[in-house]
Formats: structure tokens, sequence, C-alpha cells
């Protein structure tokens, strides 16, 4: 798959990383014998990682913005994001 042109083809190509990753943990935790507590701790997890992810790749995880552009009245990460 070629690097996609475009803001709009990257935040697809983004959104389609992540329902894809949404899958397998969906699948993931169905499979666990992990308790509900456990679970949502690990879907936390995983939302951080995803905002972490949308962030250092120049987007807003809740509005799909970039976040210079981002409207959000409470931002998951800001413009100052930095990749560890």
């Amino acid at each position: 798959m070629s690097a996609p042109t475009g803001d709009s083809s990257r935040i697809f190509e983004l959104l389609g990383v992540y329902h894809r990753s949404r899958e397998n943990i969906r699948l993931l935790l169905d499979l666990s014998s992990m308790s509900d507590f456990e679970k949502v701790g690990f879907v936390d997890a995983w939302q951080e990682e995803m905002a972490d992810f949308f962030a250092h790749h120049g987007y807003c995880f809740a509005c799909n913005r970039h976040l210079d552009r981002c409207e959000c009245e409470e931002p998951i990460r800001t413009t100052g994001f930095q990749t560890a």
C-alpha cells in the first residue's frame, strides 16, 4: 500500500488502523478470562495508546482533526504532544 497523499487520505488510514485494532481488542477480550474490572482497565490503556498514536501523527483522537485545528473543549492531546 502506498503512502497516502493529502490530509483526508491520512485520517482515513489512521481510522482504518483504529478500527482494525478495536476489532482485535474486542476479540481478545471475548477470549480472555480477565475480570470485567481488568477488561475496563485494559480498554482504558488501549484508548490511551490510540490517543498517543493519533497525536503522534498530528490528529486529535476525539474529533479526528489536525491538532492545530482541534476545537474540542477538553482535547485528549494538545499540540505540544511529545513522543518518548
